[in-house]
């Protein structure tokens, strides 16, 4: 460490008993670099010094010649003090660490030695040394803080760490130490195999012997014995003097209980579309026969005819709804296959549908523009059944029901308007919550609909928004891009 050059003794500062030949040697010694140097008397006033020491009292030498030691270092004068009168006992003091504050707000470290002078078999006073230490301790604390930096970043990296030598744990971070629910105390000197579960170690010890550097995953134990899933990452690092292996930590517990959460939610979700697609489908299924074998048979009259068939129909649409409304919430979107086709074939096949359940009513087709696309047929007219039953169930019997599209050169815009009573504004986006029946609670359906048929336009790129005033009527106007983009 670089030391402070310390300037030489006038040669007219030697005592005069000094021999002439010894003076070189002597001046020397007293002027050794980084060493201030002193005499004190039994009143522990300064009886001579070199330039180093004078230099601390920031005065000039000759004005410091007979003073005290409170009165020339007052920083200094307690703890001094208390050294200084258990040297004059014979005590040696050796190597004391002083640390104080110069008028000018800097800090001084200093290490100093007192060794009491006897005379004639009397105390006769005590030999001052001090060396300054200001640079050292200076770069000692901003080393500290580095460290501490360091390992502040080590652990915003990761959960903690660990240094051992082959399993002896040699380091632990407090980071570390609390996953495993203990102090780095505890753990320092403990071998690692301990806290680490069975079924894992013959990974570690692999891991150990080789010298694996890529991440992998161990079963740690706590404290208290239960199993704590970690990713580890090992780099071999210098640990006072010898290669040892340094272990970053990531708890990765809650990683692990999200996975086994999908896993359940996919199992789940595997069981109800099978309930809802298959064991539910197969007895409806059987009731479409069983009333097709009754007409046939002419055991059903028109009336009970249409109006078990329209049950049966409203209940498959209603276990289609809630199959779609599964997927949707399970796996975001509505599986759509999109090709070829214009949708005045949908058009055309909604009305039908509708047209059955509700013959007395009249529907209205217009079309303008050009209205091919690549869509999905089943999914469109799905969609054009659902905004087109719900403007019938809305509306009066004796206003008709309008379905109109119209091509343009960046998609198509499907339109459907009833004249039944209007929205409030605020109800305008609610309208597509799933289980809202709509304007009139108490109608047929779940109240799936809407919710649907948004995610139908959505699964083809496109929008559907609703429009609702006393003069024009209530108007869901759905907008599709000619192809569906891709995911």
């Amino acid at each position: 460490m670089e030391q402070p050059v310390l300037s030489r003794i006038p040669e007219g500062l030697l005592p005069a008993a000094v021999p002439e030949e010894g003076r070189p040697f002597l001046q020397a010694l007293l002027n050794a670099p980084g060493w201030a140097l002193g005499f004190l008397d039994r009143d522990l006033r300064l009886k001579w010094a070199n330039d180093a020491l004078a230099t601390l009292a920031g005065r000039p030498l000759s004005g410091q010649i007979g003073r005290g030691v409170g009165e020339l270092w007052p920083a200094l004068a307690s703890p001094l003090g208390g050294l200084c009168a258990r040297a004059l006992q014979g005590e040696v003091i050796s190597g004391v660490s002083l640390a104080c504050t110069t008028p000018e707000g800097a800090a001084l470290h200093l290490r100093v030695s007192l060794m009491p002078a006897v005379a004639g078999g009397l105390m006769s006073g005590l030999t001052l040394i001090a060396q300054d230490e200001t640079l050292r301790v200076r770069e000692h604390i901003l080393l500290r803080e580095s460290e501490e930096r360091m390992k502040a970043l080590v652990d915003i990296s990761c959960d903690g760490y660990i240094i051992h030598d082959g399993g002896t744990l040699l380091d632990v971070s407090r980071g570390c130490a609390a996953l495993f629910d203990s102090t780095p105390e505890q753990l320092i000197g403990d071998q690692l195999m301990n806290w680490t579960a069975p079924e894992s170690r013959p990974t570690f010890a692999e891991a150990v012997r080789k010298g694996i550097d890529t991440p992998y995953e161990v079963v740690a134990l706590r404290r208290d014995g239960r199993r704590l899933p970690l990713q580890v990452l090992a780099r071999e690092v210098d640990y006072c003097g010898h290669r040892a292996r340094l272990v970053a930590l990531w708890n990765i517990s809650g990683h692990k209980a999200a996975q086994e959460a999908a896993a359940r939610d996919e199992s789940f979700r595997e069981q109800l579309l099978g309930v809802v697609g298959n064991d539910l489908s197969a007895p409806l299924k059987s009731l479409h026969l069983g009333l097709n074998n009754l007409q046939q048979e002419g055991k059903l009259e028109a009336g009970q005819a249409r109006q078990l068939t329209g049950a049966a129909k409203r209940m498959d649409r209603m276990l289609r709804e809630l199959l779609d409304f599964i997927r949707a919430r399970m796996t975001g979107t509505l599986p759509v296959s999109p090709a070829p086709m214009s949708l005045e074939t949908a058009m055309e096949r909604a009305i039908e549908e509708q047209q059955k359940v509700h013959p007395e009513r009249p529907l209205i087709r217009a079309v303008e523009g050009d209205l091919r696309g690549q869509w999905d047929e089943t999914r469109l007219t799905q969609l054009l059944e659902i905004l087109l039953s719900n403007a019938l169930q809305h509306s009066s019997s004796s206003n008709p029901v309008e379905l109109s599209a119209k091509g343009r050169k960046d998609g198509v815009t499907v339109a459907v308007l009833d004249k039944g009573p209007p929205l409030l504004p605020e109800e305008h986006e609610s309208l597509f919550e799933p289980f809202r029946k709509g304007r009139k609670q108490g109608r047929e359906g779940m109240g799936l609909g809407l919710y649907l048929s948004r995610r139908i336009a959505e699964a083809h790129g496109g929008r559907i928004t609703v429009e609702s005033s006393v003069e024009q009527g209530t108007c869901f106007k759905v907008w599709l891009p000619r192809q569906v983009p891709a995911l």
